[in-house]
């Protein structure tokens, strides 16, 4: 069983605010918090006709599509190491 204590951290996002709970540090817990409060906010920002659930929605689909991106350039550099080092790293 992990042992790592559970940090409560209060952060507000786009205007709201949220107590969450994890296992990562304050300080990480506070900087993905602002990531997701900037992304409403540019949102928000473009079309201030939209609701919260669809500003909520579009953020969620940016952040989404940013972490798809990087997953499938962290794959090509692992694949790329593995052609270099002839298959022995392993992802």
């Amino acid at each position: 069983m992990d042992n790592k204590s559970v940090n409560r951290v209060k952060v507000v996002i786009h205007g709201i605010e949220y107590t969450l709970r994890g296992t990562s540090s304050e300080q990480h817990i506070q900087e993905v918090a602002r990531m997701v409060d900037r992304c409403m906010a540019e949102i928000a920002a473009t079309a201030s006709y939209m609701d919260e659930r669809r500003v909520a929605v579009l953020a969620a689909l940016n952040l989404a599509e940013q972490l798809h991106q990087l997953q499938r350039e962290y794959q090509e550099l692992v694949n790329l190491l593995e052609e270099q080092t002839g298959g022995t790293s392993q992802s």
